[in-house]
């Protein structure tokens, strides 16, 4: 009777020979490729950056995207998060110039329709009064 073969012990016959035919598992590359560069040299070279362009841009100005999303929220807060905003862009060269304009306006002219809708709801709201018999007066 033969032993099991020992699990922790390499096998002992070699491995088949490979297929001719076949690409090598590793080392040289696919036919068509052409050689491989000769070792110490890196990668090639990128494109770069285009012309006239400095690198990413500057921050966003923090304020004027508060400004922006405050106009539909809390029109006064966004008027004034607008107006330090543009303060600020213009002593520090942030980014966000039109989002700051941008939720100025927008606060500004929320802010006026509001206004004249309350002025005139107290005008036209108070002149004729319904009691709860359904009369009118006026």
């Amino acid at each position: 009777m033969t032993e099991p073969p020992d699990p922790f012990q390499p096998p002992s016959s070699t491995p088949p020979p490979a297929d001719p035919s076949s690409p090598p598992a590793w080392g040289a590359p696919p036919p068509g490729y052409g050689p491989p560069p000769p070792p110490g040299y890196g990668p090639p070279p990128g494109y770069g950056l285009p012309p006239g362009y400095q690198g990413a841009p500057g921050r966003t100005n923090t304020l004027a995207i508060i400004s922006l999303v405050a106009a539909f929220v809390c029109t006064p807060a966004g008027l004034v998060c607008g107006i330090i905003a543009l303060s600020q862009i213009k002593k520090t060269g942030e980014q966000g110039h039109g989002l700051a304009l941008a939720g100025t306006i927008l606060s500004g002219v929320f802010l006026a329709l509001t206004i004249v809708g309350v002025i005139a709801l107290v005008a036209f709201g108070t002149s004729c009064s319904t009691d709860t018999y359904g009369n009118t007066t006026c």
